[in-house]
């Protein structure tokens, strides 16, 4: 709620610090203010979402860690970590399909049984729409 709020109040400054300086203005530039008021608002709304968590519908990582799946109505949200980034885990998006599904229950159930699963992107793979194929690792145990 508090991010909301911010947003709003930076939209209504960035509104009238743009009035200030055109007020003298015809009226074909207001409209122009008003448009460029929204689409800033706009904007600041998808990059702060993008950064709180929600789940983005972007392209998946050639290879990531599967740490979680959950189906949701007509599509799977997956929490995965990128091998390439040192960066914290992120939600993505999936479509549902039948073969997408059969795939993530077997990583699920894998995970559930203690193995620890990558998810790889093979363009080959035509087993679902995305190309993902599961691998498994072995763990490394300490002697």
């Amino acid at each position: 709620m508090n991010i909301l709020l911010i947003i709003i109040s930076l939209t209504i400054i960035y509104g009238l610090l743009i009035y200030i300086i055109l007020k003298n203005v015809n009226f074909k530039k207001m409209i122009y203010l008003s448009i460029s008021i929204l689409v800033f608002f706009i904007f600041l709304q998808i990059k702060i979402f993008d950064s709180l968590g929600y789940p983005v519908i972007s392209d998946l990582p050639k290879s990531f860690d599967i740490l979680y799946v959950e189906k949701s109505e007509s599509q799977f949200i997956i929490l995965i970590k990128d091998f390439s980034e040192e960066d914290i885990p992120r939600l993505y998006k999936l479509e549902y399909s039948k073969d997408l599904e059969d795939t993530l229950n077997d990583a699920m159930t894998d995970i559930s049984n203690g193995k620890r699963v990558i998810g790889v992107i093979d363009d080959s793979n035509d087993d679902n729409h995305y190309g993902i194929s599961i691998k498994h690792i072995k763990k490394l145990v300490p002697d």
